[in-house]
């Protein structure tokens, strides 16, 4: 398969949390449940919001995956399951009146100088022209392109206890209105088009609640796809395949975005409705498991968008590099730089 050469020169960078650490308390990264047991079925104690801190009762040891915690220090003890925690050592900070929350989609390789400031204020004074809107859902984060009208990437960290949730299948399909009209696509731009609203996170990754099942349906989460033979067919399989991986390996993160092949030095390609939601010509999906950050594994994959009957997605393993060339995102920053390179360079020969 050919190349796809680079597209954007835009390097947008999300701050994730930074490698686990062993310690003394855990921070919360996202929704999620204390229970009884250190199992998956087990009676639910308290939810915990994001960013709450939480007692490490047994810093060396885990149970199923499981660490044993306790929120408050006259509060029970309970189970939380690893991958929805990070964890730090010393003692659990007490916060102070005015701290400011640190933005995770702020760059963290640029900062403004005074003087630089003042520049910005001058040349900006009338506004600032937004081109990529970044949205946060407890299901997945995204990168909205506003000229694409479709996302550059989506991701998100899925684990054994996201799957198999009590929530049905919505179809509730609607315009992320977080996003100016114009900047967006809308309905009826994939109306007789002939396309699919091709989810970016899938639909059967999201039944942990109501809630997050219906972000799934934002069309800020979907690109035009062709259907028979890509969404409905290979696509459709690769992301089963990645829901049977969390199950084998307990949380991986998935990275999923848009690709447009250059032909004779330039780029062309399809747009459908009247907000010109333009159609990918390939689409990638990258899958790490990282649970352990200075030994990481990956699969990358990079699909042609058309009918691919009868093809099985292990045809089109390919690497992070590729991708990076191919899109000019800049994937998995925050691992460290020699695990990053050998990661990134490197092509699975098969599938886990």
């Amino acid at each position: 398969m050919k190349t796809p050469s680079c597209l954007y020169f835009l390097i947008i960078i999300i701050c994730l949390p930074a490698a686990a650490v062993y310690g003394d308390y855990l921070e919360v990264r996202r929704q999620a449940t204390i229970k009884v047991e250190p199992d998956r079925d087990a009676e639910i104690i308290e939810r915990i919001e994001p960013g709450i801190n939480l007692e490490l009762l047994d810093e060396e040891n885990q149970t199923n995956g499981y660490y044993n915690v306790r929120r408050t220090s006259q509060g029970p003890a309970g189970w939380i399951y690893r991958t929805l925690v990070r964890r730090h050592s010393g003692e659990i900070p007490i916060p102070a009146d005015g701290d400011e929350i640190d933005n995770p989609l702020a760059d963290p390789t640029y900062r403004l100088t005074p003087q630089a400031r003042v520049y910005a204020r001058r040349h900006l004074r009338i506004g600032k022209p937004q081109a990529v809107y970044e949205r946060v859902h407890e299901g997945y984060v995204l990168a909205q392109d506003a000229r694409l009208k479709i996302p550059l990437w989506v991701q998100y960290e899925l684990s054994q206890d996201d799957l198999a949730g009590p929530a049905d299948r919505t179809d509730d399909y609607r315009p992320d209105t977080s996003i100016p009209f114009g900047c967006r696509a809308e309905l009826s731009d994939y109306r007789n088009s002939g396309y699919d609203r091709g989810h970016m996170a899938p639909a059967e990754a999201m039944d942990r609640s109501n809630r997050v099942m219906s972000e799934s349906f934002l069309l800020s989460n979907m690109a035009p796809q062709v259907g028979i033979g890509f969404n409905r067919h290979i696509w459709a399989n690769l992301e089963a395949g990645v829901r049977g991986w969390v199950e084998q390996r307990g949380a991986l993160t998935i990275i999923t975005g848009p690709v447009f092949a250059t032909e004779a030095n330039s780029v062309s390609y399809a747009v459908i409705g009247r907000n010109n939601v333009v159609v990918p010509t390939h689409f990638y999906k990258i899958i790490v498991d990282a649970q352990d950050m200075n030994d990481v594994e990956a699969l990358a994959f990079m699909l042609p968008n058309e009918s691919l009957t009868g093809r099985q997605y292990s045809e089109f393993l390919t690497t992070i590099d590729e991708i990076e060339i191919a899109t000019g995102l800049d994937f998995l920053s925050e691992l460290p730089e020699d695990e990053e390179t050998t990661v990134e360079s490197h092509r699975a020969l098969q599938v886990w």
